[in-house]
């Protein structure tokens, strides 16, 4: 019997433990307010800020990317978040208790380390030299443990042939590509604008948040989120 329990303990000795956790990334690009300032409105500015306030405790993200952003939106971040980086329309919130640091900033995006991950939060346009300009930004903040997220106004292939060196982290992980992205007044589509790209870490889910958490529409972009490993 003792042989038997030492086999058992030398056996489960020898099988590797893992120190690989999780890490939530939201992105969510939440429509500037002053384009929503009736307080009768369907697309009330400070009615859907409220909404945003419940779907980001609900989906509880270690990093949050928002985009479109002006005072006084940010105030309705949950606390246990602290803005890190100092732009101003597409800042970058974290987990208080989580190591954060090492930002840049500039016109298309804001970008900073959480527990070793380079974090980018873009938000570009649609025209072809500026998505080309946006990841010519990106490229230079790589580090080799990347995500770059955020409202990229454009599909993936132009983000691919632009020549962004990371790869889409819905491909990876065979996420079927929906509309992030329906005008508030004409509902129109524009496809999937919104992404996450990665380099260096490992995508384990991705979703699109649609639900309206008391409103009919957060925003005229639906969140999306990863969850990918690391170490």
């Amino acid at each position: 019997m003792r042989r038997i329990l030492l086999s058992i303990l030398i056996l489960m000795a020898m099988i590797p433990v893992s120190n690989a956790r999780t890490l939530r990334i939201l992105s969510f690009n939440i429509r500037e307010w002053t384009r929503d300032l009736d307080a009768k409105g369907e697309y009330y500015w400070r009615d859907r800020m409220e909404a945003m306030t419940r779907m980001l405790e609900d989906m509880d993200p270690d990093v949050i990317c928002l985009q479109e952003v002006l005072p006084p939106a940010g105030r309705y971040v949950p606390e246990g978040y602290r803005r890190v980086g100092i732009g101003v329309s597409h800042p970058i919130y974290v987990r208080k208790s989580l190591k954060a640091g090492k930002h840049s900033f500039a016109i298309f995006y804001e970008a900073c380390t959480v527990e070793g991950v380079r974090i980018v939060n873009v938000h570009s346009r649609w025209e072809q030299w500026i998505v080309e300009r946006t990841v010519r930004q990106v490229n230079k903040q790589l580090t080799g443990c990347d995500v770059a997220c955020g409202d990229w106004n454009t599909g993936l292939n132009a983000i691919v042939n632009a020549g962004l060196q990371m790869q889409s982290a819905r491909t990876m992980l065979s996420v079927p590509e929906d509309d992030t992205f329906a005008n508030l007044t004409k509902m129109e589509s524009h496809g999937a604008i919104d992404h996450f790209f990665v380099n260096g870490v490992t995508p384990v889910a991705y979703r699109m948040v649609t639900e309206g958490y008391g409103v009919s529409r957060i925003s005229d972009h639906w969140p999306i989120v990863l969850d990918l490993e690391i170490i």
